[in-house]
């Protein structure tokens, strides 16, 4: 981990290259799990906690309108979105991802980089980046492009961005789950999330200090890492399914998970609320 000594943003180094990176990302992320009963039940509960974001930029923004998702992974964000009124397409650079998205929602999905994707057609009325920025080798290029795609009055929503100078990042160390090395590229906190989008053209007009599908289990995630799920989603693919304990072990292990977060979610929320929250949303507007 180093830090800018100009401007203190810390980032991780050394960091995969990026034709590199896509080896480190296993099939979990980006909605591809595996079809069994306890896959549709959990992709049942992010759908009810996407809805936060969808009422988020229904306050914000109650006409709907055009609205672009960089990185949208297998699109159940984009899909929870287009229910509300949205006129939704999207970019993913995972093609597995980008294509699962087409067939299982039917979405418009260019399989391509954010930075460098070939967009086109009148400006957009919201570009969201969720849980992306922190992923991107050039992050500030990101934003640049983001603001580029918006018209005057538009919105650039940074999604669920781990902050590196919360209360739980400092408790934690190395162990805090939202470093997620070697795939979380860079580091933010608050400071430098707003000095960025500055050189990008956008100011910060409003921020969600506390998510319901990301602060419970990044904490718990913290707490207790063998219950990180990308984690023993690997574990169980390296054991196989012959045996009663693979079998029981996935149900034991959610179990764990989710009423763990249910005890660390009031707890969360009470951080939140007094401006310590380890996970913040930022909703930007072009400065001109």
């Amino acid at each position: 981990m180093t830090c800018c000594a100009e401007c203190g943003l810390a980032f991780t180094d050394p960091r995969p290259k990026i034709e590199e990176i896509a080896g480190f990302y296993p099939p979990s992320y980006g909605g591809l799990e595996r079809d069994d009963l306890l896959a549709r039940i959990e992709a049942r509960f992010r759908h009810r906690q996407q809805l936060e974001a969808v009422r988020w930029l229904a306050a914000l923004r109650p006409t709907r309108g055009r609205l672009l998702d960089a990185g949208c992974g297998a699109g159940d964000l984009l899909a929870a979105l287009r229910a509300d009124g949205w006129h939704v397409a999207g970019v993913e650079p995972a093609a597995e991802a980008a294509e699962m998205a087409r067939r299982r929602h039917g979405l418009e999905v260019v399989t391509a980089r954010f930075e460098d994707a070939p967009l086109s057609g009148e400006a957009l009325d919201v570009v969201t980046l969720g849980g992306v920025l922190e992923h991107l080798h050039d992050p500030a290029a990101a934003l640049r492009r983001a603001a580029s795609l918006i018209h005057a009055r538009g919105l650039v929503a940074v999604l669920f961005l781990p902050r590196f100078d919360s209360p739980e990042a400092r408790r934690f160390g190395d162990r805090w789950l939202a470093l997620d090395l070697p795939r979380h590229l860079t580091h933010f906190d608050e400071k430098s999330l707003v000095r960025m989008a500055a050189l990008a053209g956008l100011r910060v007009v409003h921020c969600e200090p506390y998510s319901s599908r990301h602060s419970a289990a990044q904490l718990v995630g913290s707490l207790a890492p063998g219950l990180q799920k990308h984690r023993f989603y690997a574990a169980e693919a390296a054991r196989g399914s012959s045996s009663g304990r693979a079998v029981l072990a996935p149900w034991a292990r959610r179990a764990a998970l989710v009423a763990l977060a249910t005890a660390v979610r009031p707890w969360c929320r009470w951080e939140a609320a007094h401006g310590h929250g380890a996970v913040c949303s930022y909703f930007l507007e072009p400065t001109g």
